[in-house]
């Protein structure tokens, strides 16, 4: 599920004329948008067409050209008599809640083996939710703008919510609350963690003992480092730097004790990490993950930072 969020790429494709059915790309990863209603069609195909090559272009370019996604969107199919509602929990309830989308979408010479993924969207779903994913498919009740679309697609490759908090463990969480992320409420990439988790970025390194270390900005395409990784008894930190919009290093936090099957555990980033009321660590700033280590933004650049790693005296390592 997603709440607002805007991508960086989405009014420059919006400008962009609706080209060849998204098909044409055979190595690509092939997503359906079914639209079903019961009467109302409150946006228009072409908008949501719009949509969908927004979200495309964020994430070929997000990994590096690693995956590509194309959409096919049907035209409006009035596959209910009345408002459908927003169905249960459960995958059965939702296998239900969209069985006569499906139908309609097959009659309409879409056939579902020719997709990966589905995304039946319905019409004024009024649902305290915007989308929910569930195995490949995803039912969405609101209209499928890139971030949601971005969002959704996420879910369908694995991942969790992107969440945020003011400390590590025992404090309130934002389940979406990372203002970065598209799993969250951001506005910007996927994070280092994200993508290692899609493949999308090679392994990286680990910390095992004091010393130096640097990292390549994460907004560029490299091998070398993106992320330090951190393992303590208590979950994983990564760290990863940053350079669009801001210049400061992201700390997230992962308890794998949290995951919520399918999905990945989520990453919760760390709001204030050098107390100075900001969620980055800056060059100078010395980061405590008490009672485990500490790390020093030496210094930044633009194409990447140097990070001076050390364990407290007593710690238990990961």
């Amino acid at each position: 599920m997603v709440g607002g969020l805007a991508l960086a790429t989405a009014a420059m494709i919006a400008a962009m004329p609706v080209t060849a059915p998204a098909s044409s790309d055979p190595h690509a990863d092939r997503v359906l948008i079914a639209l079903g209603t019961a009467s109302d069609q409150p946006y228009s195909v072409e908008d949501v067409e719009r949509a969908a090559q927004a979200a495309s272009a964020f994430i070929r370019a997000s990994s590096w050209g690693i995956e590509r996604v194309a959409f096919d969107v049907t035209p409006w199919l009035d596959a209910f008599p009345t408002s459908p509602g927003c169905g249960g929990l459960s995958d059965g309830s939702l296998d239900a809640l969209v069985a006569p989308l499906r139908a309609a979408v097959a009659g309409a010479g879409f056939p579902a083996s020719a997709y990966t993924r589905v995304m039946y969207t319905i019409a004024d779903g009024h649902c305290g939710f915007f989308g929910i994913t569930w195995g490949k498919q995803v039912l969405l009740v609101d209209e499928p703008t890139p971030s949601l679309l971005v969002h959704e697609l996420g879910h369908t490759f694995g991942l969790g919510h992107a969440a945020a908090s003011t400390c590590p463990r025992l404090c309130m969480i934002d389940e979406t609350g990372d203002p970065f992320s598209p799993m969250g409420e951001g506005s910007g990439d996927f994070s280092t963690y994200e993508k290692s988790i899609l493949g999308w970025i090679g392994p990286q390194p680990h910390a095992r003992s004091a010393g130096t270390y640097r990292l390549t900005s994460a907004d560029v395409a490299t091998t070398r480092p993106q992320s330090l990784v951190v393992d303590t008894v208590e979950g994983q930190w990564w760290f990863e730097y940053r350079t669009k919009s801001f210049r400061g290093v992201l700390a997230r936090f992962v308890d794998q004790d949290a995951a919520v099957p399918p999905f990945a555990p989520s990453a919760r980033l760390i709001l204030n990490p050098t107390h100075r009321g900001r969620p980055w660590i800056g060059a100078g700033e010395l980061f405590h993950a008490d009672p485990a280590f500490t790390l020093r933004v030496v210094r930044m650049q633009s194409g990447g930072a140097v990070l001076r790693f050390a364990w407290r005296p007593g710690s238990r390592h990961g």
